[in-house]
């Protein structure tokens, strides 16, 4: 695993980290999909920021939320404060993301 600046995992190992947790735990790989989202978004790749990427990312966090149960608090409870220094809404589910990532999901 390597850092970027401040102490935080790379986009690269984010990435890496939600291919071994898609097949583990889909509500765990929904919430680094969505701190991913929020990085290409908010994070210069190259010099510029990567709307496309995100978009990408916060898809496949909806998607998989939406797959998911969400009748019950303890079903829509994020597993982690934080991923990759992106803060985890306390209650996570596909609503939240959409909301928050709603000017990449266009």
């Amino acid at each position: 695993m390597t850092d970027d600046s401040d102490g935080r995992k790379t986009r690269s190992d984010l990435r890496e980290q939600f291919a071994r947790e898609v097949v583990l735990d889909q509500r765990v790989a929904a919430e680094t999909a969505y701190a991913l989202a929020f990085r290409y978004r908010n994070e210069d790749v190259d010099g510029e920021r990567r709307f496309d990427i995100a978009k990408v990312w916060a898809t496949r966090a909806v998607e998989l939320l939406d797959g998911l149960p969400a009748d019950q608090l303890d079903d829509v409870a994020a597993t982690r404060p934080s991923v990759g220094g992106i803060a985890i809404p306390d209650l996570f589910h596909s609503g939240i993301v959409r909301e928050r990532l709603c000017d990449v999901l266009l």
